[in-house]
């Protein structure tokens, strides 16, 4: 009865919560935005009385007012716009002093060893620990329990309560999704899994807790999930990511383990499954698109918890909280110990100490293959990457790199001089991120092209990807340096901001090149304000110069140009006149199915589009829109006056682009009788090199050697006289990856990406794209091919 009034009355509910407000002292002031809390449908749990979002905020603050352990901080917004909270709890006299273990925390990365005697002289020392609730929103008990959690140590005093309080800072952020928790889904509003975004970092929930992450540094990191029976505690199955000290890690997280294990049985009789101990594979901590295995690269002993399944209700919520409080009685009781060897996780990097193997005789109790318990990473000496645009197709690209790479509390440094490396000059301020630091692993992570996996046999992965490389789907050319140069660089603290310029003085119009995000931002801007702009689908010259394929050429006006080359730091060249083959451009119309990558890179570049599902289509919907953009769509999931209308729009030259999704978006073409193509599919992903074909108007701004990448491998076999905008590299193609097979795959040197038109007046244009240019929103590189394929339409 109670979930029946929550939900169908919540403005009744927001009612009572306000008036509550009446008894209690406040500090808050009218319209903070920790208490401004806008009623609105929700939907708990079914099976037990979650807490409603609604109902967070007063009751953080209720705690607050009436503890002195607890502090309550909004830390950002959701996608949705709803508060994040985090709560920082410890004994009155740490919460007086957090600047102090701030300082200390900080001085772990400049000064290992002497952050080792601060600990010491400074004698009760507490520790970091993080607790993530609920990052999956239906998963609710996650969130419940870390309010229980904070409850109890906020009011009372037993034994084990002053225990935690004197060894531990507490850190919870306490909804994590709050947009998923209201909606009542996995995903936040823009349909992202928060936890596979930790390596992307494209949504504003993900980038709030990487803040705590790289502010704290904790120790331990507890991500609260459901629903696996019996309950799960991590550590993780093979593989290990080489990247992580994992002889240090595993020291201590399977120990701490068992410690959540036991409080789990001692305070409700449940059991719990191990994964490193009890599961040969597929539960593994190989990529950093989890918040734990992301917070492994901080130094912190990370463990995702998975309460058993739902119909248990409310125990769901005491497995999360037994398991927690055992963690927190183990750090307790071991603080000293784990903080010297997260402290040595920073003190190898920071002397560029080589790694260590597992102890033989962890590796004889758990789940280790040769290839885990024999591979170690070798770290260059540094990564170079050149900010200057003679290196880069455009300066945006690095100066986004470095940024992510400050973000992640990553050092980069600038070269004072020039130099040489491997027989190339690289000019003073060019940037050098140097391993010798104390996150070495996470910079290597970032920065290297990964590994081919493909080779090892019976290798399982809980989800992909296997591999990612900013550098190489970003679009950004960086050099490894194998051996240290002798040379002086600085530190930065922000990228440099990228510089347009205007060339040619003034002229009848002005022409630019897409390749950049910021140049298609421009076009779309230019457009909705009413602009007159031009494409050019093929390369030209004018007075003497040559352009290629793509420019995008907008009216004479000096500030225009002055405008593009500034705000949005495009180079800009003016021309004598607008040649004869440019092609008006508009504002083009967009429909789309796909998924939350496809979303998220129309967004990005600034393109407006609808959304349509099979039932808006089966009803007509197409009419009317300039471009359908397919990702996931099968033609068999329209009915009879669906295909009719879609077949009818077709044919009045309706463009479409099919992305790759086990070639999903291909098939539909081939079964809407609008391309006549073979493909072959198969498993796998993986980066590779990409043969460009830079004069080509769905390619066009893209250098002639370039990557991609892969989630299952897509090529054409014959694709009936349309143009080849993109090709597998002809040789060793494959950089990193999980692709077995793909050395006999005949997959060498075969297109990827085709356009061309359909019917007798050629006037509808289909791009088909067996690469992944969106796979979760991270390849950002591969981004401008689907700008490319919109525009291309009105050549």
């Amino acid at each position: 009865m109670m979930h029946y009034f929550k939900k169908k009355f919540p403005q009744f509910f927001a009612l009572l919560l306000s008036m509550s407000f009446l008894f209690l002292p406040t500090t808050g002031t009218a319209g903070d935005p920790l208490w401004d809390v806008e009623p609105e449908e929700e939907n708990p749990s079914k099976y037990y009385d979650s807490i409603l979002y609604s109902e967070i905020a007063p009751k953080l603050r209720e705690i607050e007012v009436n503890s002195n352990r607890v502090k309550v901080d909004v830390i950002g917004q959701s996608a949705g716009g709803r508060n994040l909270f985090l709560v920082t709890l410890s004994a009155p006299e740490a919460l007086g002093c957090l600047g102090q273990y701030q300082a200390i925390r900080n001085t772990m990365l400049t000064d290992p060893e002497k952050a080792q005697e601060m600990i010491d002289k400074f004698g009760d020392f507490k520790v970091p620990v993080f607790i993530n609730g609920s990052i999956h929103g239906d998963e609710y008990p996650g969130t419940d329990a870390a309010i229980r959690l904070i409850e109890t140590l906020a009011y009372e005093n037993s034994e084990e309560v002053q225990a935690i309080l004197a060894n531990v800072i507490l850190l919870v952020n306490v909804v994590q999704n709050p947009d998923g928790r209201v909606l009542g889904t996995r995903y936040n509003i823009n349909g992202f899994d928060i936890n596979r975004d930790f390596i992307t970092q494209s949504q504003p929930e993900t980038r709030a807790t990487v803040k705590i992450l790289t502010e704290w540094n904790p120790m331990v990191t507890l991500d609260l999930h459901g629903f696996v029976t019996p309950m799960l505690i991590e550590p993780c199955t093979p593989p290990h990511n080489p990247n992580y000290e994992y002889d240090l890690y595993i020291k201590w997280a399977f120990d701490q383990a068992l410690a959540m294990e036991a409080e789990l049985f001692a305070q409700t009789g449940l059991a719990a499954q191990i994964p490193i101990r009890d599961d040969p594979s597929a539960w593994d901590d190989w990529s950093p698109i989890y918040t734990p295995m992301y917070a492994m690269y901080h130094g912190s002993y990370g463990h995702t918890l998975e309460t058993p399944h739902e119909p248990w209700g409310e125990l769901t919520v005491d497995a999360h909280y037994a398991a927690v409080w055992g963690a927190l009685k183990f750090v307790a009781e071991n603080r000293e110990g784990m903080i010297n060897d997260q402290i040595e996780i920073f003190r190898r990097g920071f002397l560029d100490l080589p790694q260590v193997l597992i102890p033989f005789e962890i590796l004889e109790e758990l789940h280790f293959d040769q290839f885990n318990e024999l591979t170690l990473q070798e770290f260059p000496a540094a990564y170079v990457i050149p900010a200057d645009d003679g290196f880069q197709v455009s300066p945006h690209q690095p100066a986004r790199l470095v940024d992510f790479l400050l973000f992640n509390d990553v050092q980069v440094e600038k070269a004072s001089n020039g130099f040489n490396l491997d027989g190339v000059y690289y000019p003073e301020g060019t940037y050098v991120v140097w391993m010798d630091q104390p996150k070495r692993g996470l910079a290597n992570m970032i920065l290297e092209d990964g590994q081919d996996l493909s080779d090892i046999e019976g290798l399982l992965f809980y989800s992909p990807p296997a591999v990612w490389s900013h550098p190489l789907l970003w679009g950004i050319e960086r050099v490894v340096m194998e051996e240290k140069l002798s040379l002086q660089t600085i530190a930065v603290d922000k990228p440099d901001a990228p510089q347009g310029s205007v060339t040619g003085g003034s002229g009848s119009a002005y022409a630019y090149l897409p390749t950049s995000i910021a140049a298609f931002q421009a076009t779309n801007d230019l457009l909705a304000r009413g602009l007159t702009l031009y494409r050019m689908a093929e390369s030209f010259t004018d007075s003497g110069r040559s352009f290629p394929a793509g420019a995008v050429i907008v009216p004479g006006l000096p500030a225009l140009a002055d405008e593009l080359a500034n705000q949005y730091a495009l180079d800009v060249s003016a021309l004598s006149s607008i040649p004869e083959t440019a092609v008006l451009m508009k504002k083009q119309k967009i429909a789309v199915y796909g998924d939350e990558g496809v979303m998220h890179c129309l967004k990005t570049l600034g393109f407006d589009f609808d959304e349509v599902s099979p039932g808006e289509l089966n009803t007509g919907a197409i009419a009317g829109y300039d471009v359908f953009l397919n990702r996931d769509l099968k033609w068999s999931r329209l009915n009879r006056a669906g295909k009719a209308s879609m077949a009818a729009w077709f044919a009045a030259g309706g463009d479409y682009i099919g992305l790759a999704c086990q070639g999903v978006g291909t098939q539909f073409a081939i079964d809407a009788g609008i391309a006549d193509v073979a493909y072959v599919s198969v498993a796998g992903n993986a980066i590779v090199k990409i043969g460009y074909n830079p004069d080509d108007t769905v390619s066009a701004g893209f250098l002639e050697d370039g990557f991609a990448f892969f989630y299952y491998p897509m090529w054409f076999t014959d694709y009936d006289g349309m143009d080849v905008s993109a090709h597998l590299d002809g040789g060793d193609f494959l950089v990193s990856g999980l692709w077995p097979g793909w050395q006999a795959s005949g997959a060498n040197g075969m297109p990827v990406i085709v356009h061309g038109e359909k019917g007798d007046k050629g006037i509808q244009d289909t791009v088909l794209i067996g690469i992944d240019p969106t796979f979760r929103g991270h390849p950002e590189n591969t981004f401008r091919l689907v700008g490319n394929a919109i525009f291309a339409g009105l050549d």
